[in-house]
């Protein structure tokens, strides 16, 4: 598990941007288990270089939408077996529609790496044009706490396969 978080913040980690930047990452939050994840990661070298290739999207999606919104907040990946990939984003305050179907559909169109037996969740806490970053730890994407608000809680993987759509 130490060696999977090792490698993720040395791939990851990218130094704070200055407040003009389109897109600065912050964090890159893991939001399963160590156990869950060692056995859903087939290769973590791949999964370093899917979450740069989503951070290059983000920026790309980020700096080509009109919208110039100063924003906070996450951007929830989930990969699972078969080369799927689905995205949720959870902003500290509302943000364009338009920017918002930018922003998912260059994510997704990025091909993920290898899952295997079960979804792998991660979430990027991110800024947009300066945005300062959550305060919040984790992510809580609206869809997210609709489909938890019957009481019954499920782990994060287990919750997106109950959300994922085709």
């Amino acid at each position: 598990m130490r060696l999977l978080i090792c490698l993720l913040f040395v791939f990851l980690l990218n130094p704070c941007a200055q407040a003009a930047e389109p897109f600065t990452s912050y964090n890159v939050v893991l939001l399963q288990p160590g156990d869950v994840l060692e056995k859903r990661v087939a290769s973590v070298d791949a999964m370093a270089q899917y979450i740069k290739s989503v951070q290059s999207a983000v920026r790309d999606a980020v700096a080509a939408s009109g919208s110039k919104q100063s924003v906070g907040g996450f951007i929830v990946v989930a990969v699972r077996p078969g080369a799927q990939s689905k995205v949720w984003l959870d902003f500290d305050t509302l943000v364009d529609l338009g920017l918002q179907r930018q922003i998912t559909d260059k994510v997704q169109a990025v091909q993920p790496f290898e899952a295997r037996q079960g979804p792998v969740v991660f979430a990027l806490k991110v800024g947009l044009w300066g945005g300062k970053e959550s305060k919040r730890i984790a992510p809580a994407p609206a869809e997210w706490k609709n489909a938890s608000r019957g009481g019954e809680r499920l782990e994060v993987g287990e919750l997106v396969e109950k959300l994922w759509r085709e």
